[in-house]
Order: structure tokens, then sequence, then C-alpha cells
């Protein structure tokens, strides 16, 4: 009878070891830390192939990114500092080997987003990471709404950003010169590509809702392109980019569009 009780007490003493031993190896997926990135194909002499991007060669792959198909979704990263090779794709097969190889470093960067982009001419092609700063609550929006512009032409001039009223007036709502990101520092990118609060209407702060008139004005000859009439909605962020080449024809024409990105 003791040597039944000795062995059932050993027994129980290995399941105890074993499902303890499988309970420290499995992680809590609350545990996980996670970034949020998107990429953007910014090449606009390249419009005729597209690009994959490849992360840590098999967490993530984005396939297929091509020039002015802005994607808004995001993907999600371990926070951490990840490998990003970029491959372009000619004739729907990707090349062997990445054009573009480089690290992006998210460690305690969880719950963050961020936009990589390949920018410039397809000869003088690099990665542009930015953080998409999405830093107020949608509930303190009431009546706002956030924008910013990102130049990203190659050989467009600096540039100014208004709303234009019924009566032509222009009100340039960000006066300040936006150039070239590529050919800014760090800071200076940080500064250029932060969202900005505005107010639907200077009379009516519980506005949802208005359509707005934005133009674009070059500042070396004061030129203005007419980018559209937008309905704007309070608590929404939107990202006007200005891209292509001036001079250029067709889909590598310089030009504009607003995305919503959330």
């Amino acid at each position: 009878m003791k040597s039944k009780l000795l062995s059932l007490f050993a027994l129980f003493t290995a399941l105890t070891v074993i499902v303890a031993a499988c309970g420290e190896s499995e992680p809590l997926a609350t545990n996980v830390r996670k970034t949020n990135i998107r990429f953007w194909n910014m090449m606009p002499d390249a419009n005729a192939q597209a690009l994959d991007f490849v992360v840590d060669r098999t967490e993530l792959t984005v396939s297929n990114v091509r020039f002015g198909e802005e994607n808004t979704n995001y993907s999600q990263v371990f926070s951490r500092a990840v490998n990003i090779q970029i491959f372009p794709v000619l004739n729907g097969s990707r090349i062997s080997r990445p054009t573009i190889d480089t690290i992006a470093d998210f460690t305690n960067r969880q719950d963050q987003f961020f936009t990589l982009m390949v920018v410039d001419s397809a000869r003088r092609n690099a990665p542009l990471l930015i953080r998409d700063n999405y830093n107020l609550r949608p509930d303190t929006l009431t009546g706002r709404f956030q924008l910013r512009v990102l130049h990203l032409s190659p050989n467009a001039p600096g540039i100014n950003v208004g709303i234009q009223d019924a009566g032509q007036n222009i009100t340039y709502i960000i006066p300040d010169t936006l150039t070239f990101l590529r050919n800014l520092g760090t800071a200076e990118i940080n500064t250029q590509a932060q969202f900005r609060t505005f107010s639907l209407s200077a009379t009516n702060p519980a506005l949802a809702d208005t359509t707005l008139r934005l133009v674009l004005r070059e500042v070396a000859n004061g030129d203005t392109i007419n980018i559209g009439d937008f309905n704007f909605q309070e608590k929404s962020v939107y990202t006007v980019i200005a891209r292509g080449f001036v001079g250029g024809t067709g889909t590598q024409a310089f030009g504009t569009r607003l995305i919503k990105d959330r």
C-alpha cells in the first residue's frame, strides 16, 4: 500500500512540473507589443512597376504597392528593431535582390503609427520613415479636424496651403514653407509632417462637417493650384500629399491628393 502511495505521489509531482513548464513557455498574448506601420510607393518615374515590402524576411510581406495608390491600412510588427527589405516588381515578378535594405527601430514604440515610403526618383530612391502622430483623442476634436501636408515631389518648389472662400479670398492655414521631405533633417521632418488642428467654422464651433476648397501656392512665384473641394468631418484626420515631377506628364506630373487617415 505504501509503495502504491509513493508511486501516485511521484506521478502527481511529475505532472505538476510538466504543467508548470508548459505554462511558462507560452507568454500571454496581452504582453505582445506591436507597432503599426503602412507602406507607400512615392517614386513617380517608376509608376509602371510596383514594390514589395518584406519585414524580417518572414514576419510580414506587403506586396504590389504602386505609385499613386496610397494605402491607409496599417499592418503590425513587433516593437523592436526590424529589418525591412524593399524589392521592385517588374512585369509581375519580384527581382531577386532588394534595392533597399534598412533597419527601423520600433523599440518602445508599441501602439504607435508609422508610414514607411520610398521617395525620390527610381535612380535615387531612398526610404523615408515618418511617425503618424495621432496625438489627440477624437472626443477632443468637436467641431475640429486635423490636417497635414507631405511634400514628396523631388523637384517641386516650396509650397504653402490655404483655404479659398466663395469670394476667392485665400487664408493660408499652413503659411510656413514646406519643402521636399527627403532634403530635411529629422527634426524638420517631424515638424513638417505633424498634424495640425483646424476648426470647421470660425463662427460655428459645433459644426460637424463642411466643404472647404484647398489651394496650394508655390512660394517662389506665387502661382496657386486648386487642390479641390473636399468634405471635412469633425474628429477626422487628413493628409494632403504633393507628389510627382514638375514638368512631368501623365501619372508622373506634379499633383496632389487628399486622403483620410482616420
